[in-house]
């Protein structure tokens, strides 16, 4: 982890370049203290002054970097020239950084805070993971080994998301960490996913059963399945505030959050849950790009445990099912599931056409199943258009991937007489495995 740490010599920066100091001393690995100084502040200056102040710059820079050293740190100095948070991202992706880390507050000109400090610019523009240190004392003690640090990760089922909790799996490297990790939801958006009934938006039990089971098994792919807690909680006002909350009841000493890194209109218009909680949370706050982790493997072949089926009981729904299980290598489930059409749903949803429903789809059960230890969850479903039932029945079921037969149309022939296939590809969040007919 080469860290980067940017310095105005202010007391908060100095504080922020101890935690840098620390953490890679714990890493065994150099780091670089980085100074700018800000011409477009000295334009109107006469250039011998100009020169005067950046010797005085250089001299501090050095001093800085010696004080570091002495305290048994590996540090190299860097004084560069441009505009402080321009200049540190681009040095950080020049020499290959892995995490900046600068200080909440420092001496910064008054028409700064018109457009966000030099922190707030840097986390909404690296390619690498921004730590903004707000007091060091707790990262002392942990690098140090006397406690672990207290997290509380932000998490929206995103790759920022992912990422965020990638990064502090690679904190632990440094020191035991005390991971919460908290995802907010917003009732309607998310009851309509599971395909919950809308008087679900009030009692949220189910719903929020639903997501923190998600969260748990998206977390234990990532942080293993142990050394974390979960919260989940539901809220109709942005998910910053709530956020807080949970770190501050978790007396968390950093906040780790993905960014989007929204910027110009879309920022305007869909905001930043990221650059609000840099803004507002009292403690330290680590702001994590979606490529801002190395632990994320993205060539790792996908392991499906849950898998999905549709069949409307024709040979080439049938087909898919024989494909679902071959995903499963061993172990995992299946659900096989049957949407009745809407028109007739009434007449035929019966205890008894159902339970009769129900025996002819376990008889499509692949024999080899029960020896591959896969087991299997018949459902049928009598409401709502196919392709959005199917999809709100994989996220009920927790499915890694759907599996569907599909007839093959294309051109005018699927837009007259429509594809159930089609419709979920569009639809669903999941990975969908199409089973096309067999060649003539």
């Amino acid at each position: 982890m080469k860290i980067i740490r940017g310095t105005d010599f202010s007391q908060h920066a100095v504080e922020a370049a101890d935690v840098a100091a620390a953490m890679a001393a714990r890493l065994r690995e150099p780091s670089r203290l980085v100074h700018v100084f800000e011409t477009d502040l000295s334009g109107l200056l006469p250039k011998d002054q100009i020169d005067r102040l950046r010797e005085q710059r250089r001299l501090k820079l050095k001093g800085e970097a010696a004080r570091l050293r002495k305290a048994g740190a590996m540090v190299e100095e860097e004084l560069l020239n441009g505009s402080a948070a321009a200049a540190l991202v681009d040095f950080a992706s020049k020499s290959k950084a892995s995490l900046i880390v600068v200080s909440s507050l420092g001496q910064i000109a008054p028409s700064r805070w018109l457009v966000g400090s030099v922190a707030e610019r840097v986390a909404q523009s690296s390619p690498v993971p921004t730590l903004v240190v707000r007091g060091g004392r707790a990262f002392k003690a942990w690098t140090q080994g006397k406690r672990a640090l207290r997290i509380l990760v932000g998490y929206d089922f995103s790759a920022t998301a992912d990422a965020a909790l990638c990064w502090v799996s690679e904190l632990r490297k440094i020191g035991s960490c005390k991971v919460t990790v908290a995802s907010v939801f917003w009732p309607p958006q998310d009851s309509n996913r599971f395909g919950l009934a809308e008087h679900s938006w009030d009692d949220s039990f189910e719903l929020q059963r639903f997501l923190e089971r998600d969260l748990r098994r998206q977390c234990e792919k990532i942080l293993g399945h142990d050394g974390f807690g979960i919260r989940v909680a539901g809220s109709w006002g942005r998910p910053d505030p709530q956020l807080i909350e949970f770190a501050k009841d978790a007396e968390a000493d950093l906040m780790v959050v993905g960014t989007h890194q929204r910027h110009g209109v879309e920022r305007f218009w869909l905001g930043s849950v990221s650059r609000r909680i840099l803004h507002d949370a009292p403690m330290s706050v680590a702001c994590v790009p979606p490529c801002g982790s190395l632990a994320i493997a993205s060539g790792s072949i996908p392991v499906f445990q849950r898998v999905l089926v549709p069949t409307d009981f024709s040979v080439l729904g049938n087909r898919a099912i024989p494909f679902a299980y071959s995903t499963l290598y061993r172990g995992g489930a299946v659900c096989l599931f049957h949407v009745l059409e809407q028109t007739r749903s009434k007449a035929r949803n019966t205890d008894r056409t159902l339970k009769k429903l129900e025996k002819q789809m376990r008889a499509l059960i692949p024999s080899e199943a029960k020896a591959r230890w896969i087991s299997t969850k018949v459902e049928v479903a009598s409401i709502g258009k196919p392709s959005t039932t199917i999809c709100q029945a994989a996220e009920r079921f927790g499915a890694d991937l759907i599996c569907i037969g599909s007839h093959g149309r294309s051109g005018l022939s699927r837009a007259v007489l429509g594809s159930v296939a089609y419709d979920v590809i569009a639809r669903s969040y999941l990975p969908v495995l199409v089973i096309r007919p067999p060649i003539p």
